[in-house]
């Protein structure tokens, strides 16, 4: 009887948790996170919005048009934020004190990285807020791969950077998976032993990084064997707050170059280790993100998506490479990837390939650590009109 009449009061409660406004309004821009569970990890929230807007003029000949961009990036922001202007949207994210990163995708440049038309929308929108250029960053890991991006130093006043040989050696990330370091690494002893400028370009496996051995180290080659890797300097040392933006696109290591991989793998060095065959990212990427040095600076995801890119990525193939014209926009970082896979499925299913969503686990140990949901029945797609 007692304990019938406490699974009643238990019901009752449940049932009025649900009706006393916790549940979110029609038009809010994002569902609030439930409060942290007595483990610590954060609660997913019932439902996650991912914003999309397209326009197929945007891009052609994978020229992009930068006024059609900017309107899509204006009308994504002001969804995303539920603001009315692009001012406001901006400035209900960041301050105009604050050093704000703009960390873009440059693997696969320079057909398949992130737009800097994109980017420019974003900077404008940031100025309309009051963030002058020079506290604005654009950032990725390589330099070259930046310039071939289409992005260059002091271009439009703000301050372009890259992390290759900028670490920061108090912001160490561990994993008991151990890897091979390279020229770069900040722990790395001795010399490159081949031309950067030549293999970046030419590994076969389309990483996008040097593949090398180990280097000299008092004219003998050595093994030098991590299981950490650390941060960026930029990440952890110069911004503020961080606006994502990642690209629409698969990666032959993890299955996803998407808004986790971006904030992460392309943030640190001695990467190779937590991202190959049978690791593929699971669970060091959700991992990496779940560390407040990384994760509590994101204020918006933003996925560039004029060009998806199916198969092949990170150095990528037009054969495989469709011109969506098509930008997301999400402050669940997980229901975007999530969108995002299911997306590039679609594709990669009518091609006869694996679907992305069998290679990047990782998504759904995401949801786990408490980073957002990969369950594509709780995550709505908003179109922006």
């Amino acid at each position: 009887m007692l304990r019938a009449a406490a699974i009643g009061l238990v019901w009752i409660l449940a049932l009025y948790s649900s009706c006393s406004g916790q549940q979110p309004a029609p038009g809010e821009p994002e569902s609030a996170a439930s409060p942290k569970e007595d483990t610590g990890v954060p609660s997913v929230p019932p439902r996650s919005i991912v914003y999309r807007v397209q326009d197929s003029r945007a891009i052609s000949d994978y020229e992009v048009d930068p006024g059609a961009a900017r309107r899509m990036v204006d009308d994504l922001v002001m969804a995303a934020t539920g603001e009315f202007s692009v001012a406001s949207a901006w400035a209900s994210l960041v301050k105009p004190t604050d050093v704000v990163g703009i960390k873009v995708c440059a693997n696969g440049a320079p057909l398949f990285s992130t737009h800097p038309e994109v980017v420019r929308a974003i900077i404008l929108g940031l100025n309309s807020a009051g963030v002058p250029s020079r506290n604005i960053v654009v950032w990725d890991r390589d330099e070259d791969l930046l310039e071939r991006a289409g992005y260059r130093a002091n271009n439009n006043g703000y301050r372009l950077m890259w992390s290759f040989g900028n670490y920061d050696p108090r912001a160490v990330l561990s994993s008991s998976i151990a890897g091979k370091l390279i020229y770069g690494d900040l722990l790395f002893i001795g010399k490159p032993t081949i031309n950067l400028k030549e293999e970046l370009y030419s590994d076969p496996k389309g990483l996008n990084t040097v593949i090398s051995n180990p280097g000299a180290h008092k004219g003998k080659e050595i093994d030098q064997i991590s299981g950490q890797s650390h941060v960026s300097r930029i990440l952890t040392q110069v911004v503020t707050k961080v606006i994502n933006v990642p690209v629409l696109s698969d990666n032959v290591a993890c299955g996803l170059s998407g808004a986790l991989f971006n904030m992460t793998v392309q943030n640190m060095d001695n990467w190779r280790r937590l991202v190959m065959d049978p690791v593929n990212g699971d669970p060091a990427i959700p991992e990496s993100y779940s560390d407040p040095r990384i994760s509590d600076k994101v204020v918006l995801h933003v996925m560039d998506g004029l060009v998806a890119l199916y198969a092949g990525a990170p150095l990528g193939n037009t054969n495989y490479a469709i011109q969506y014209g098509t930008l997301y926009a999400s402050k669940d970082p997980v229901a975007l990837d999530t969108v995002a896979a299911h997306k590039l499925d679609l594709w990669r299913v009518e091609a006869k390939m694996t679907p992305v969503s069998k290679i990047a686990k990782y998504l759904q140990t995401a949801t786990t650590y408490g980073l957002g949901n990969s369950d594509l029945a709780k995550i709505e797609v908003r179109e922006v009109r």
